[in-house]
Order: C-alpha cells, then structure tokens, then sequence
C-alpha cells in the first residue's frame, strides 16, 4: 500500500469515526430529552412501568411530591387537614359486648407502643393523613409467646415489590422490603450505612410449607405484613395518592396568585405622578419639599422606586400606568383553577376561604356528597381497625390469654370463636364515630325516644335499653359511653339496688290487686 491509499483509508476512517461520534452525540441528546421530559418546568409527567402500574419510581416521585405540597401549598394542605377532621377529630369507640373479648382489645388499644402508632389520637389523625397522601399504608404485625400483639408500619417507599399467587394477582404473598439502616460505629464515631433487603409475607398467607428465604434474603414469617390501598385502580397492587389529581392544578393556582401578587406591586410603585416646571433645579426643589430619602453622597441618582413613591419629571417627561380596563387581572380570576383543586379534593370551595359563596344552611349543613365522602371514609377504617382486632383475638387464643378456638376455612381464612359463658360465640367488635354532621340535639333526642316508645310513655319494645340508652348518650355527646353502660346494665347491683327492685315490684302488684277488686 503506497502513502498516496494509506492516506486515503485513514481519510475514510477518520471520516465513519466522525458518523459514528455524531449519532452517539444525537442518541445522547435525545436519551437527555426523554429524561427532561420527566420534567418540564415544575410539571411531573409520570411514565407508566405497564399498561397497569404506576412504576416504583414513578409512585416515590408522586409520593415525595405530595409530601412537599402537604408542607407547602395552603390547598392541599387543607383539603387533606378537613378530611382528617372530620374522619378522626371527634374520636372513635371501640369496644366488645364480650367481657373476655373486650379485655384483650383494651389492651391492646391501651398499649403504650400501640398508642404511639395506631390507636391514639394523634397517631389515627397522622394515619389518616398519611394514607390520603401516600394510599398505602403496611403494619407489620409483632406477636409475644403469650399472644400480646405490637403494630407498627413500613415505610411505604421501602416496600419494593409485591408478590402475589401466579394464578391470582390480588392475593398477595410477600412483600419485598428493601431500606438503608444506619449504625454508630463506636470506634470511630462515624454513622455507616448498609442496604438490607427481607421479604415480609401477607398476614393472611399460610402456606403448608414455609420457605426461610427467597434467593440469599430471609423471609420474615414473626412479622407478616397487611396493606391497605386506596386511590388508584382496583387493578392496581400500589395506591396512587388521592392528592395527585390536585397536584398541579394546586401549583397553577399558587403561581397565578404569585404572578397577580407581581402586577399589584408593580402598579403600587408608583401612587403620584407631579410634573413641575424649572428644569432640573425644579425636580430638586420638589424633592426637598418631599422630604425624599435620597441619599446625596453615595452618586446614586436613579435608585429603585419604594411602593407608593411619587414620579418627579419636568415638563414634557411624564409617565403613566398601563391601560388595564376591560382587561385587569383580579385575584377571583383564579377561581377555576381552585375549583379543580376542590374538586379532587371532594370538597366545596366554601371550605378553602372563600365565604361569599356559602350560605347559612351550608354552614349548618354538607354537601351530600362530601357527607358521604366522609362517612365512606370513617366505614373504611371501622373494617380496618375490626380486620386488625380480629387478628389480635387470634393471637390472644393462640398464646393462650383467651379461651377459643381457630379454624381454617377452605380458602384459607380464619373461623375465630370464642369461649363467652362457657359457650363459642363470634368474637363482637363495635367500632363507632359520633355523627359527622352536628344536628339539633333536641331534635336527635326526640327521634331516639319517638323510636323507643312509638311516642307513647314507656318503651315499646322495639329498641332494648341498653342501645336506647347507649343512642341518648351519644346524642347528648357524653363520652366514656361503654363505662356508662357498664354501670348502668353490666356491673353487679348493691343490696341496696336490689331492695328498692323489689319494692317497686311489689308495689306494682298490690295496685295490680286492688285494680282487680274494683273492678
């Protein structure tokens, strides 16, 4: 090959190395288009994993998003902080008929590690909350050799994957733990961090056979794992945030009023325009009479107008506020972009600030909807803290602190009876809310009675004592009820008690006796 085709063929390949740099660099560009995709100004365009879910990543972006949003934007904010209210701000009853049965679930509520996760206060409040804005919440359940239960959650960013029955995808298996623990060295002082991964099977998977471990990652049979979903689609084994529909539109609304608030201080800048004669001598002579702040030994001529300053020009120079008739920008202009805030939220707009559109019987009433929406709200945590106790009495009977039996059903799930009176009964759990609405007390009262008497003087038989008794004190918004009730019905009665029972009767029978004669 003489120099003249060597030449040539280095020309040539230089030239494909060149083609070749090129079409890397456009794939780079493009591949960095589809990431600023995700991205664009503010606004989270989220892919799909498949045509089904949301993926992992995905929902810790929308979770981490409505986390920030909760924090920051008044709308959402309150949307969330209303729900929670109404839902758990005037507390809940929970309770069992069943003196054994009631033992264990007071116990359980009572628990002071139980208080501090689920079954305080605060604790249900910050579990209502959590749920409208990450729609999965995991407890984890820990059990004692004699049946004492302890619940607390997993993070629901750490829960990885869900497996489920090949032959059925709602009927979950494990759940795929994977979270960064920290530990002190004590030896050098310094944090360090390692990943951990762990399997966790549903609460209500019980397989003939236990594997120890999935792969080379243990399999966490003492702390099975019960999830609670909502948002999304049923279809969906992750919930998607209720939030996420107002996302958005909650951050329109925020950067419209910012750009509003822009223009307002804008057109404040100026409050007087004075044009005066003289030149420059007479702008100065204004000033003095102005008593203008001006500094006359820093050479600033020109500085920034405050709000509310007064333009100074000589004649001819005069400036003026932009013609905004007919089309000014006013704060109410936003109102749609609240409304769909609202509307996401389920909620009137009445209930984000702005009065003027309320009226006295909405503010003594709801919407129907939103009335429902809460009711639908408080009926979904009823099961979940009666799925939770049932779970509770299991284990109860199982270590052995209460007397009963466990049986498995075909599918699997758990036939639980307990001993009451030497008899096996279905373990009784009454989860109760006050009524969302605050009616007319009088008027509740006079329903109540009408229903147990048939608005006649004695009772009718259509309502037992004890219930009537129990719907006259939630009415009349007593609280500590099931204290009441024992008193009133379950506790042993005095000697006292007993005498003045019979007495009654047999005054009853004497005026019996001479109705009788007489007639």
């Amino acid at each position: 090959m003489n120099k003249r085709e060597l030449a040539e063929l280095v020309e040539s390949q230089a030239g494909l190395l060149e083609d070749i740099r090129i079409d890397r660099d456009n794939l780079e560009e493009r591949l960095a288009d589809l990431e600023l995709a995700l991205e664009d100004q503010g606004w989270y365009k989220l892919g799909w994993l498949s045509e089904r879910e949301f993926s992992r990543d995905g929902l810790r972006t929308i979770n981490m998003i409505a986390r920030y949003m909760y924090l920051k934007n008044p709308l959402i904010k309150q949307g969330v902080d209303v729900q929670t209210r109404y839902v758990f701000g005037q507390g809940m009853n929970i309770a069992s008929d069943q003196e054994p049965v009631n033992d264990v679930i007071q116990g359980f509520l009572n628990d002071s590690k139980n208080r501090a996760e689920l079954t305080s206060h605060q604790s249900r409040m910050g579990k209502e909350t959590e749920l409208q804005l990450y729609s999965n919440i995991f407890f984890v359940f820990f059990t004692d050799t004699d049946g004492k239960v302890r619940v607390r959650t997993i993070p629901c960013d750490e829960v990885s994957e869900i497996i489920t029955n090949p032959e059925d995808r709602k009927e979950p298996w494990y759940y795929k733990r994977e979270w960064s623990q920290s530990s002190l060295n004590m030896d050098s002082g310094i944090h360090e961090a390692e990943t951990i991964t762990a399997y966790y099977p549903d609460w209500r998977y019980q397989p003939g056979s236990k594997p120890v471990s999935i792969g080379s990652k243990t399999i966490e049979w003492e702390s099975p794992v019960y999830h609670v979903k909502t948002g999304g689609l049923p279809d969906m084994q992750f919930g998607v945030s209720e939030v996420y529909p107002a996302l958005d539109w909650a951050r329109a609304y925020k950067e419209f009023l910012e750009n509003w608030s822009t223009i307002v201080k804008a057109y404040a800048r100026f409050a007087w325009s004075l044009t005066t004669k003289g030149g420059a001598d007479g702008v100065a002579a204004a000033k003095t009479k102005l008593q203008s702040t001006l500094g006359t030994g820093s050479g600033e001529t020109n500085p920034p107008p405050l709000t509310g300053s007064t333009f100074l020009s000589t004649e001819g120079v005069d400036m003026k506020p932009m013609k905004t008739a007919g089309a000014t920008t006013k704060a109410e202009d936003g109102r749609r972009l609240l409304l769909m805030v609202a509307s996401t939220m389920g909620l009137p707009e009445t209930f984000f600030g702005d009065v003027s559109v309320g009226t006295l019987a909405t503010a003594k009433s709801m919407d129907r909807p939103t009335e429902l929406k809460m009711v639908s709200r408080q009926t979904l945590w009823a099961d979940i803290y009666r799925a939770i106790l049932d779970y509770v009495i299991r284990k109860a009977i199982d270590g052995g602190t209460l007397d009963g039996t466990v049986t498995e059903e075909d599918d699997g799930t758990p036939n639980i009876e307990v001993a009451v009176d030497g008899q096996l009964e279905s373990p009784s759990i009454n989860v109760d809310f006050p009524p969302i609405l605050e009616h007319d007390v009088s008027e509740s009262i006079k329903s109540i009675v009408t229903a147990g008497t048939l608005n006649g003087k004695v009772p009718a038989g259509t309502i037992d004592m004890e219930t009537l008794s129990r719907l006259l004190l939630s009415a009349l918004g007593v609280e500590n009820i099931d204290a009441l009730i024992d008193q009133m019905f379950n506790e042993e009665p005095t000697e006292e008690a007993r005498s003045m029972v019979d007495a009654v009767k047999g005054l009853r029978e004497s005026i019996n006796e001479l109705i009788a004669a007489a007639a």
